[in-house]
C-alpha cells in the first residue's frame, strides 16, 4: 500500500476536509429533509421505538463487534501488512457472528424489558443482521482513510444516504410505521459495502496473526474500551428513559439531539480527517501545536455560529419545520436548549482526544471517559427522576464544562496550545450575531418562510461581524486553505 509523503500530508489532509464539508452539506440536507418528512409522517412512539432497537443494535451490540482494531490499523504509523489487514478482518467477522447469535436469543428478552410489541422482538432480529453487513465496510474504508483519499469515501456515503431517506420516506407515507427506517437501514448497509469494496478492492481473507493481535491490541483494546465507557455515558436515554417514561420520551430526546448534533457534523468531519493526519505527524510536536490550534480555529468560525442560532429559532424549527404549524414536538424544546447550551466545548473536547489518540494516549482518554462515565450516570439517574427526560440534558450541561478543563490539561501536559486564542474571535462574532437574530426572531417569525428569512438574516450578520472583527487575517487564511486544497497529490 502507499504511504503519504509528509511533504504531501498537509495538502491531502485541509483537501481532505474542504471535500468532506462540502460533499458532506449535500448530505446532510438530504438527511435534514428526509428527517423533517419522516417527523410529519411518523408518530412519536414510532420514532421512539426506533431509537430504542437502535441503541441495542447499533450502540450496544456494535461496539462488541470491534475490539478498536480498526482504529489501531488507521492510528499506525508503519506500514500495514497483508497479515495486519485480515487479522482485523477475521477477528470482527468472529465478533459479529457471536453478536448476531446473541441478539437472535436475546431479542425477547430484550423486547418485553422495554415494553414493546410482539414486533420488537422481530425489529431487532432483522436490524441486527446490518452488523455483518457492516463489517464488509471496514477494512475499505479503513485504508481510504490512511491514505486522506476522503474524496472517495464520500462517494458511498452519498449513495447510502440516498438510498436510506428514499426508502425510508416512502415506506413511512405508505404507513409502514417503524418498519420504514429498519428496512431503509439493511438497504443502505447493503448498498454503502458493496460500492466501498468496488471503490477499494482488497483480498478478502480470513487469516489470524497471534503477533498482528498482539500490537494492534496494544492501541485497540483501552481505544475500545473508551468507547465502551463512551457507550454508556451517553446511553441514559434509550435505558433509564425509555424503563420510566415510554418511547415518545426517548423520541423527544433523540430528535433534540439529533438537530443539536448537527453543527457537530463540522466537527466530525474534521475530526475524521485530523485523527489519521495527527497520527503520520506524531513524531513533530510543533508540527501538531500548529495543526491542532488551526483545526480548532477553521471549526469554530463554522460551529459556534451554528449552535447559537440554533439556540434562538429553536422554537420555530419545532413547529415550523419539524411540524405543520403544530405542537408535536414542542415538549423536546427544553432538551434541545439544554443540549445546545452545552455544545459549545465540544468543538475543543473532541479535537483534544483524537490528538491525545493520534500522539498514542489512549490510556488518558480512557481515565478521561471514566470520568464522564461516572458523571454522567452520576448525575444523571437523579436528575431524570426528578425533572423527566429534561434531566439528562441539564446533566450534559453541568458535565460538559466541569470536565473541559481535564481535557485542556490533559492535552497541554503533552503539547502545549493556545485554546482561547483559537476561539475567541469565532465567539465575539457568534454573539453579535445571535443579538441581532434574537430581535427579529422575535418579531419576524411566525411561519416557515419567515423562519427562513430570520435564518438568513443571521448568517449575513455573522458573516460581516466576523469581516469587521477578524477580516484581514481571515482572508490570508482562505487564501492559504485554497492553495492546499488546489495543490496536486503526489
Amino acid at each position: 500500500m502507499t504511504e503519504l509523503h509528509l511533504d504531501n500530508l498537509k495538502a491531502r489532509a485541509f483537501k481532505g476536509v474542504f471535500t468532506l464539508t462540502f460533499r458532506r452539506l449535500i448530505l446532510k440536507i438530504i438527511d435534514t429533509i428526509g428527517l423533517i418528512f419522516l417527523a410529519r409522517a411518523l408518530s412519536t412512539d414510532s420514532f421512539g421505538v426506533f431509537g430504542i432497537i437502535s441503541f441495542v443494535v447499533f450502540t450496544f451490540l456494535s461496539f462488541f463487534s470491534d475490539i478498536g482494531f480498526g482504529a489501531a490499523l488507521i492510528q499506525k504509523n508503519d506500514q500495514l501488512t497483508k497479515s495486519d489487514i485480515q487479522t482485523t478482518f477475521t477477528i470482527q467477522q468472529g465478533l459479529v457472528s457471536l453478536l448476531l447469535l446473541i441478539a437472535w436469543i436475546a431479542a425477547p428478552s430484550i423486547s418485553h424489558w422495554y415494553n414493546l410489541d410482539g414486533q420488537g422482538m422481530w425489529l431487532i432480529r432483522v436490524l441486527s443482521l446490518s452488523l455483518f453487513l457492516t463489517s464488509f465496510k471496514t477494512i475499505p474504508s479503513i485504508l481510504l482513510e490512511r491514505e486522506l483519499k476522503f474524496e472517495k469515501l464520500i462517494i458511498p456515503e452519498i449513495i447510502e444516504t440516498i438510498t436510506y431517506n428514499t426508502i425510508a420516506v416512502y415506506m413511512a407515507i405508505h404507513q409502514y410505521g417503524v418498519w420504514s427506517l429498519v428496512i431503509a437501514i439493511l438497504a443502505r448497509t447493503t448498498i454503502g459495502a458493496i460500492t466501498l469494496n468496488l471503490i477499494k478492492p482488497w483480498k478478502i481473507g480470513w487469516t489470524f496473526s497471534m503477533e498482528s493481535a498482539k500490537a494492534l491490541l496494544h492501541f485497540g483494546v483501552p481505544y475500545q474500551l473508551n468507547s465502551v465507557l463512551a457507550l454508556i455515558k451517553d446511553n441514559v436515554a434509550p435505558t433509564l428513559i425509555a424503563f420510566w417514561y415510554g418511547p415518545a420520551a426517548v423520541a423527544y430526546v433523540n430528535l433534540a439531539q439529533n438537530i443539536a448534533s448537527r453543527p457537530m457534523e463540522i466537527i466530525n468531519i474534521v475530526s475524521r480527517v485530523t485523527f489519521p493526519a495527527y497520527s503520520r505527524i506524531q513524531g513533530d510536536l510543533p508540527r501538531v501545536k500548529r495543526w491542532i490550534e488551526k483545526s480548532v480555529s477553521f471549526m469554530a468560525y463554522l460551529y459556534y455560529p451554528a449552535i447559537t442560532g440554533l439556540i434562538i429559532v429553536a422554537p420555530g424549527i419545532l413547529q415550523y419545520l419539524y411540524a405543520n404549524k403544530a405542537d408535536k414536538w414542542l415538549p423536546a424544546l427544553p432538551t434541545l436548549l439544554l443540549f445546545l447550551a452545552g455544545a459549545f466545548p465540544i468543538i475543543i473536547t473532541t479535537t483534544y482526544t483524537n490528538a491525545l489518540y493520534a500522539l498514542g494516549r489512549p490510556k488518558i482518554v480512557l481515565c478521561l471517559m471514566g470520568v464522564y462515565t461516572f458523571m454522567t450516570w452520576g448525575l444523571g439517574a437523579p436528575l431524570i427522576y426528578k425533572y423527566g427526560y429534561v434531566g439528562i440534558a441539564i446533566a450534559g450541561l453541568i458535565i460538559t464544562y466541569l470536565t473541559l478543563p481535564f481535557v485542556v490539561k490533559a492535552l497541554n501536559n503533552l503539547v502545549r496550545v493556545d485554546t482561547w486564542d483559537s476561539i475567541k474571535k469565532p465567539l465575539y462574532a457568534s454573539a453579535i450575531m445571535g443579538g441581532v437574530t434574537y430581535y427579529i426572531n422575535s418579531i419576524f417569525t411566525h411561519s416557515l418562510l419567515t423562519l427562513i428569512f430570520t435564518c438568513l438574516v443571521g448568517v449575513v450578520t455573522y458573516i460581516l461581524a466576523i469581516i469587521l472583527i477578524d477580516g484581514p487575517k481571515l482572508k490570508a487564511e482562505l487564501a492559504i486553505y485554497a492553495g492546499l486544497i488546489g495543490k496536486r497529490n503526489l
